[in-house]
């Protein structure tokens, strides 16, 4: 249930990504509060996904190490993620969100590891690592959340203003989706990375204040 929201923009030659920054249990018990953000500032890419956080910060940690160019991440990244997960043992599922310029343009691809966790819709094979498109938006808000804020969802083509606002107000309403136990899984603050040919700037837009480590999160604004 993490947010995790992309935008790859050609018309403005960038890509704009929002998150938040709770890591959870099982259960919904948040265990840190921290940035989902993985930057590589020298192609410059950013690295972001859902599912367990220890495998993605090892998984972007070593794919990085191991690729010159985001380009060549993208080459390597069916080959090399498998030995990753065998090596340090990371059994637990998660995906990941590569964005970056891959031969010259602003892209997003998808890749995700054995097991139930899979967000992209289409049921993609383990390991195999895709373009989804300008946008990728998850977890989507209930059709009554989205009819209730009269929400209109991020444009690649909009003005940069416009996205920006977009994704602020999308991951105030992905907040309030529940998990199954009713509680949310959203939460901590809420991060927007810009990410441009020429260095990524990233700045928090929101907190979450009553968000504490060692407790569930409420689907409110507090």
């Amino acid at each position: 249930m993490t947010a995790n929201n992309l935008v790859a923009s050609k018309k403005h030659n960038c890509i704009f990504i929002a998150t938040d920054a709770a890591s959870y249990d099982d259960s919904g018990v948040v265990g840190a509060i921290k940035s989902k953000v993985r930057a590589v500032p020298e192609w410059p890419a950013v690295i972001t996904g859902r599912g367990n956080s220890f495998g993605l910060d090892t998984a972007a940690r070593e794919l990085t190490r191991r690729a010159s160019s985001f380009d060549d991440l993208i080459g390597i990244c069916y080959r090399e993620l498998p030995l990753i997960v065998e090596e340090f043992k990371l059994d637990r599922p998660f995906e990941l969100n590569l964005a970056g310029w891959f031969y010259g343009k602003p892209m997003v691809f998808f890749v995700r590891t054995p097991g139930e966790h899979d967000s992209s819709g289409i049921g993609l094979q383990p390991y195999l690592c895709l373009p989804v498109g300008p946008t990728l938006f998850g977890p989507w808000p209930s059709d009554e959340l989205i009819s209730a804020a009269s929400f209109v969802k991020p444009d690649p083509d909009d003005t940069p203003e416009n996205i920006v606002r977009g994704l602020c107000e999308l991951i105030k309403l992905q907040r309030r989706v529940p998990a199954d136990d009713g509680f949310s899984r959203v939460g901590g603050f809420a991060e927007l990375t810009v990410v441009r040919p020429d260095g990524i700037d990233r700045r928090i837009f929101h907190h979450w204040p009553d968000d504490l480590t060692g407790q569930r999160m409420s689907t409110g604004e507090h």
